[in-house]
Protein backbone atom coordinates (compact mmCIF):
# COMPACT_ATOMS: atom_id res chain seq x y z
CA UNK A 1 0.00 0.00 0.00
CA UNK A 2 1.35 3.12 -1.06
CA UNK A 3 0.55 6.54 1.12
CA UNK A 4 0.08 9.79 -0.62
CA UNK A 5 2.08 12.81 -0.13
CA UNK A 6 0.89 15.28 2.33
CA UNK A 7 -0.74 18.15 0.77
CA UNK A 8 -1.49 21.45 1.74
CA UNK A 9 -5.65 21.63 2.52
CA UNK A 10 -6.21 24.33 0.23
CA UNK A 11 -4.25 22.84 -2.88
CA UNK A 12 -7.13 22.32 -4.87
CA UNK A 13 -8.35 19.49 -6.79
CA UNK A 14 -4.81 17.75 -6.69
CA UNK A 15 -4.17 14.32 -8.82
CA UNK A 16 -1.85 11.78 -7.50
CA UNK A 17 0.16 9.51 -9.95
CA UNK A 18 1.34 6.84 -7.25
CA UNK A 19 3.80 4.10 -8.25
CA UNK A 20 1.15 1.24 -9.48
CA UNK A 21 -0.41 4.28 -11.75
CA UNK A 22 -0.25 4.26 -15.49
CA UNK A 23 0.53 7.97 -15.49
CA UNK A 24 3.83 7.01 -13.29
CA UNK A 25 4.78 4.24 -15.80
CA UNK A 26 4.26 6.11 -18.65
CA UNK A 27 6.10 9.50 -17.27
CA UNK A 28 8.94 6.85 -15.28
CA UNK A 29 7.90 9.60 -12.22
CA UNK A 30 5.80 9.51 -9.38
CA UNK A 31 3.55 12.89 -9.25
CA UNK A 32 0.83 15.12 -8.78
CA UNK A 33 -0.64 17.31 -11.42
CA UNK A 34 -3.72 19.69 -10.63
CA UNK A 35 -4.95 21.08 -13.80
CA UNK A 36 -7.67 24.75 -14.14
CA UNK A 37 -10.58 23.90 -13.17
CA UNK A 38 -12.34 24.50 -17.06
CA UNK A 39 -10.43 23.15 -19.67
CA UNK A 40 -12.03 23.05 -23.00
CA UNK A 41 -12.05 20.10 -25.18
CA UNK A 42 -9.02 20.06 -27.50
CA UNK A 43 -7.91 23.18 -25.44
CA UNK A 44 -3.74 22.70 -24.58
CA UNK A 45 -3.00 25.01 -21.72
CA UNK A 46 0.54 25.86 -20.13
CA UNK A 47 2.00 23.98 -17.51
CA UNK A 48 4.40 24.92 -14.51
CA UNK A 49 6.44 21.56 -13.49
CA UNK A 50 8.09 22.27 -9.42
CA UNK A 51 10.78 20.44 -9.00
CA UNK A 52 11.71 19.86 -5.14
CA UNK A 53 15.20 19.90 -3.36
CA UNK A 54 17.38 17.02 -1.49
CA UNK A 55 14.73 14.81 0.73
CA UNK A 56 11.83 16.10 -0.69
CA UNK A 57 8.96 14.69 -2.49
CA UNK A 58 5.72 15.23 -4.72
CA UNK A 59 4.57 17.16 -1.97
CA UNK A 60 7.01 19.57 -1.09
CA UNK A 61 6.26 22.03 -4.03
CA UNK A 62 2.72 22.99 -3.50
CA UNK A 63 3.70 25.39 -0.89
CA UNK A 64 4.14 27.62 -3.94
CA UNK A 65 0.48 26.57 -5.33
CA UNK A 66 -0.60 29.80 -5.50
CA UNK A 67 2.21 31.39 -7.72
CA UNK A 68 1.16 30.26 -11.11
CA UNK A 69 -1.91 31.98 -12.43
CA UNK A 70 -5.30 29.56 -12.12
CA UNK A 71 -5.29 29.09 -16.29
CA UNK A 72 -2.56 26.71 -15.81
CA UNK A 73 -1.05 23.08 -15.27
CA UNK A 74 0.80 22.38 -12.44
CA UNK A 75 2.82 19.07 -12.08
CA UNK A 76 5.32 18.31 -9.19
CA UNK A 77 7.21 15.14 -9.97
CA UNK A 78 9.09 13.14 -7.77
CA UNK A 79 13.00 12.78 -7.46
CA UNK A 80 14.06 9.28 -8.53
CA UNK A 81 16.63 8.76 -5.57
CA UNK A 82 15.19 7.33 -2.80
CA UNK A 83 17.31 8.78 0.65
CA UNK A 84 15.43 7.72 3.29
CA UNK A 85 13.02 9.09 5.87
CA UNK A 86 10.67 9.46 3.61
CA UNK A 87 12.76 12.10 1.28
CA UNK A 88 14.00 11.84 -2.51
CA UNK A 89 16.69 13.37 -4.26
CA UNK A 90 17.64 13.68 -7.99
CA UNK A 91 21.53 13.02 -7.54
CA UNK A 92 23.78 12.12 -4.94
CA UNK A 93 26.10 14.80 -3.28
CA UNK A 94 28.53 15.15 -0.64
CA UNK A 95 27.95 18.80 -0.13
CA UNK A 96 25.36 20.97 -1.87
CA UNK A 97 28.22 22.16 -4.22
CA UNK A 98 30.11 18.80 -5.12
CA UNK A 99 28.49 15.69 -7.10
CA UNK A 100 29.93 12.24 -5.08
CA UNK A 101 28.23 10.51 -8.04
CA UNK A 102 28.59 12.62 -11.58
CA UNK A 103 26.66 9.63 -13.42
CA UNK A 104 23.53 10.08 -11.21
CA UNK A 105 23.00 14.09 -12.56
CA UNK A 106 22.79 12.34 -16.13
CA UNK A 107 20.62 9.58 -14.91
CA UNK A 108 18.12 12.33 -13.40
CA UNK A 109 18.79 14.25 -16.87
CA UNK A 110 17.37 11.29 -18.96
CA UNK A 111 14.86 10.87 -15.93
CA UNK A 112 13.71 14.42 -16.25
CA UNK A 113 13.99 14.49 -20.23
CA UNK A 114 11.48 11.78 -20.36
CA UNK A 115 9.34 12.90 -17.83
CA UNK A 116 8.36 16.45 -19.08
CA UNK A 117 8.00 14.91 -22.93
CA UNK A 118 5.35 12.37 -21.57
CA UNK A 119 3.46 14.97 -20.16
CA UNK A 120 1.55 16.42 -23.24
CA UNK A 121 0.38 12.48 -24.17
CA UNK A 122 -1.10 12.20 -20.78
CA UNK A 123 -2.95 15.10 -19.99
CA UNK A 124 -4.01 18.66 -22.20
CA UNK A 125 -0.91 20.37 -21.37
CA UNK A 126 0.85 22.82 -24.25
CA UNK A 127 4.85 21.54 -23.95
CA UNK A 128 5.56 24.96 -26.10
CA UNK A 129 4.22 26.41 -22.79
CA UNK A 130 6.63 24.73 -20.37
CA UNK A 131 7.76 26.54 -17.65
CA UNK A 132 10.20 25.07 -14.89
CA UNK A 133 10.58 26.24 -10.92
CA UNK A 134 12.88 24.59 -9.34
CA UNK A 135 13.89 25.05 -5.39
CA UNK A 136 17.56 24.01 -4.67
CA UNK A 137 18.42 20.45 -5.70
CA UNK A 138 15.77 20.55 -8.15
CA UNK A 139 17.23 24.59 -9.06
CA UNK A 140 20.51 22.54 -9.88
CA UNK A 141 19.29 20.08 -12.32
CA UNK A 142 17.11 22.94 -14.21
CA UNK A 143 20.62 24.19 -14.53
CA UNK A 144 22.02 21.52 -16.06
CA UNK A 145 18.25 20.26 -18.01
CA UNK A 146 18.67 24.15 -19.73
CA UNK A 147 22.29 23.79 -20.35
CA UNK A 148 21.69 20.50 -22.21
CA UNK A 149 18.38 20.86 -23.52
CA UNK A 150 17.18 25.12 -23.86
CA UNK A 151 14.78 24.34 -26.46
CA UNK A 152 12.47 22.36 -24.08
CA UNK A 153 11.45 24.94 -21.80
CA UNK A 154 10.12 28.86 -22.85
CA UNK A 155 11.00 30.08 -18.61
CA UNK A 156 13.12 28.71 -15.56
CA UNK A 157 13.01 30.05 -11.91
CA UNK A 158 15.80 29.02 -10.01
CA UNK A 159 15.23 29.25 -6.15
CA UNK A 160 18.08 28.72 -3.49
CA UNK A 161 20.00 26.81 -6.06
CA UNK A 162 23.14 26.01 -7.95
CA UNK A 163 24.80 25.08 -11.08
CA UNK A 164 27.62 22.50 -11.78
CA UNK A 165 29.93 23.40 -15.03
CA UNK A 166 30.20 19.62 -16.50
CA UNK A 167 31.19 20.37 -19.37
CA UNK A 168 33.00 17.12 -20.20
CA UNK A 169 29.26 14.96 -19.51
CA UNK A 170 26.34 17.63 -20.47
CA UNK A 171 26.67 19.48 -23.49
CA UNK A 172 26.88 23.68 -22.62
CA UNK A 173 24.32 25.43 -24.62
CA UNK A 174 25.78 28.46 -26.55
CA UNK A 175 23.27 30.96 -26.55
CA UNK A 176 20.11 31.55 -24.37
CA UNK A 177 18.89 34.48 -25.91
CA UNK A 178 15.69 36.24 -24.71
CA UNK A 179 15.29 33.03 -22.17
CA UNK A 180 13.44 34.51 -19.39
CA UNK A 181 14.95 33.39 -16.16
CA UNK A 182 14.12 33.98 -12.30
CA UNK A 183 16.90 33.49 -9.87
CA UNK A 184 16.10 34.21 -6.27
CA UNK A 185 18.22 33.89 -3.25
CA UNK A 186 18.77 34.18 0.90
CA UNK A 187 22.01 36.37 2.07
CA UNK A 188 21.40 34.43 4.99
CA UNK A 189 21.93 30.51 3.29
CA UNK A 190 24.02 27.92 5.13
CA UNK A 191 23.34 25.76 2.73
CA UNK A 192 23.45 26.48 -0.48
CA UNK A 193 26.09 29.97 -0.50
CA UNK A 194 25.02 32.89 -2.10
CA UNK A 195 28.13 33.24 -4.31
CA UNK A 196 26.28 30.13 -6.34
CA UNK A 197 23.18 32.25 -7.15
CA UNK A 198 25.67 34.64 -8.72
CA UNK A 199 27.90 32.97 -10.88
CA UNK A 200 24.60 31.34 -12.49
CA UNK A 201 23.21 34.78 -12.65
CA UNK A 202 26.27 35.34 -14.59
CA UNK A 203 26.30 32.49 -16.90
CA UNK A 204 22.86 33.20 -17.66
CA UNK A 205 23.47 36.83 -18.70
CA UNK A 206 26.42 35.86 -20.86
CA UNK A 207 24.94 33.26 -22.53
CA UNK A 208 21.72 35.81 -23.35
CA UNK A 209 19.04 34.55 -21.06
CA UNK A 210 16.69 37.97 -19.50
CA UNK A 211 17.64 37.51 -15.78
CA UNK A 212 15.38 38.78 -12.98
CA UNK A 213 17.90 38.16 -9.69
CA UNK A 214 17.05 39.35 -6.64
CA UNK A 215 18.27 38.61 -3.30
CA UNK A 216 16.35 38.26 0.32
CA UNK A 217 17.24 38.37 3.91
CA UNK A 218 16.33 35.04 4.59
CA UNK A 219 18.01 31.35 5.03
CA UNK A 220 18.11 28.58 2.36
CA UNK A 221 14.25 29.03 1.77
CA UNK A 222 12.00 31.42 -0.17
CA UNK A 223 11.17 34.97 1.48
CA UNK A 224 7.31 36.24 0.98
CA UNK A 225 8.66 38.76 -0.82
CA UNK A 226 9.98 36.46 -2.82
CA UNK A 227 7.17 34.54 -3.16
CA UNK A 228 5.51 37.77 -3.83
CA UNK A 229 8.21 38.73 -6.92
CA UNK A 230 8.34 35.31 -8.58
CA UNK A 231 4.18 35.05 -8.53
CA UNK A 232 4.23 38.46 -10.65
CA UNK A 233 7.21 37.29 -12.70
CA UNK A 234 5.56 33.90 -13.69
CA UNK A 235 2.17 35.78 -14.32
CA UNK A 236 3.88 37.80 -16.83
CA UNK A 237 5.70 34.77 -18.28
CA UNK A 238 2.92 32.99 -18.84
CA UNK A 239 0.11 36.14 -19.76
CA UNK A 240 2.56 38.53 -21.28
CA UNK A 241 1.51 42.12 -20.95
CA UNK A 242 1.67 43.98 -23.93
Amino acid sequence: MFAKPNLPKNAGAVDWAGPECHEAATSGLVHCIRLPDKVRAKQLVPVVVMLHGWGGDEGSMWLFKHVPPTNVAIVTPRAPLDVGNGGYAWFFRDDPLHLTEPESLLTALAKLEDFLASLPRLYPVDPARLLLIGFSQGAAIINSLVMARPELVMAVALLSGMGFELPELIPQAMSLAGLPVFIAHGTRDETVPLSAAQKACERYKHLGAKVTYAEYEVGHKMHVNGIKDLKAWVANVINPQR
